[in-house]
Formats: structure tokens, C-alpha cells, sequence
């Protein structure tokens, strides 16, 4: 899962309304943003594997640390924690902020479930999950889509322009994401350098976070 994961951004930006959308962005990709650089530094394991799944060639079978549900769990309460006392300190409704932070950690993990082959572990080994739709490139995308669509809608529905750009930033901002996730599905071809591959998986979480940032200062 790439822009699908956004839609419980935007979705939790809207049951807070004081968090902050760039941040969720940067939480809903939190173990994603660890992983890399995790694989890289041999603390969990990617192996490339010629057309393992439609969408792409990565055979994922050990991140336990990043990629189980009891990490994920583990992770968001952490990511909570930092936000409430170091991030916000003593500002007012400190503990719902921070809630929808841990939570937006922790859905990452079940909507990897959708598309994942059977490689996400409960706690460590075997019983894994995952219910396959990297196997179909069209579903995969068309998935993310709609995800990202509905959790966007969502979001335009509670919130409302405060300047002219307001009205059409954050459409053009969604049908970027997409043609990204276009471009990464259907034209680019395969990147098995896992040094590049977190270079550029690390610049597009933060680059897709400052532009999320930017788009809802456009609205309230």
C-alpha cells in the first residue's frame, strides 16, 4: 500500500481537527519510514524477487520490527507519547492530538493487510496475514484510488476553503498522488538498489507531507 495509506490522514484530521495534516501524513507511513533505512542497515530483511507480485518484486520475509502488528501497536503508542510530551508539551486537548497520532501509526498496519501477500506477522514468525491484492496490478491501483477518494471527500465535506486557491489545491494535490502511484504501478521500472529505493521512498513520505501541510493551511 502507497497513497492508500493517506486516506486514514485525512480521515483523522477530521475527528481532530487541531492535528496537523502533514504530520498524520508523516504517521500513517511511520513504520514504512523505519523500514527502509531498517533493511538497509541489515536489522530487517528485503529480498528482490523477479515477479513475485504484479506491482512489485519485493519478497518481505522478516520486519517483524516495523511490520508486525504488535510493532505497530508498539510504534503508535510511541509516536503518542513523544507527541503528547515533547511535541506539544502543555498545549490544550494535547491527549485526543496525539491519540489520532498513535492511531494513524497503527492503521498502517491493516491497510498493508489488504494488499500484502501472506508476510504480516501478529508478533514475531508465523501465524502471518495478508490478503494478496499485490497479485492484481489494476485492483492495487484502482484500490489506493478509491481509498485515498473516499478519505479525501471525507475531508472536503468537513472542511471549507479560507482562500481562492482552497477550492482547487487540494484536488490537484489527490490527482498528483495518484498519477504518482500511476507512474510507480505502470511506467517506471523496477528499482532493486535498496540504497536509492529508501532515498527515494524517504523524500516522497516527506515531500507528501509538506505538500498535505501546505494544502490544509488552504482550509478550516
Amino acid at each position: 500500500m502507497f497513497i492508500g495509506h493517506y486516506a486514514a490522514a485525512f480521515a483523522l484530521k477530521v475527528v481532530e481537527k487541531k492535528a496537523s495534516l502533514g504530520m498524520l501524513f508523516v504517521a500513517t507511513q511511520f513504520v514504512d519510514i523505519l523500514f527502509f533505512p531498517f533493511v538497509v542497515t541489515g536489522i530487517e530483511r528485503l529480498t528482490f524477487v523477479k515477479n513475485y507480485t504484479e506491482v512489485n518484486n519485493f519478497y518481505m520475509n522478516y520486519y517483524p520490527f516495523t511490520h508486525s502488528l504488535l510493532a505497530s501497536l508498539l510504534w503508535g503508542f510511541l509516536f503518542y507519547l513523544v507527541y503528547k510530551f515533547l511535541i506539544l508539551k502543555k498545549k490544550p486537548n494535547t491527549g485526543k492530538i496525539a491519540l489520532v497520532m498513535g492511531l494513524a501509526v497503527v492503521s498502517h498496519w491493516f491497510t498493508d493487510l489488504i494488499v500484502h501477500t501472506a508476510d504480516l506477522p501478529l508478533f514475531y514468525g508465523k501465524p502471518k496475514y495478508g490478503f494478496g491484492l499485490w497479485n492484481y496490478k489494476n485492483a492495487t491501483f484502482i484500490t489506493e484510488a478509491v481509498l485515498l477518494l473516499i478519505g479525501f471527500l471525507y475531508y472536503l465535506s468537513k472542511t471549507k476553503p479560507i482562500t481562492k486557491s482552497g477550492n482547487f489545491l487540494g484536488w490537484f494535490f489527490v490527482l498528483f498522488l495518484i498519477l504518482i502511484n500511476f507512474l510507480n504501478l505502470y511506467v517506471l521500472p523496477a528499482n532493486e538498489d535498496i540504497g536509492s529505493l529508501t532515498v527515494s521512498a524517504l523524500i516522497a513520505y516527506f515531500l507528501f507531507a509538506m505538500l498535505a501541510q501546505f494544502i490544509d493551511k488552504k482550509r478550516a
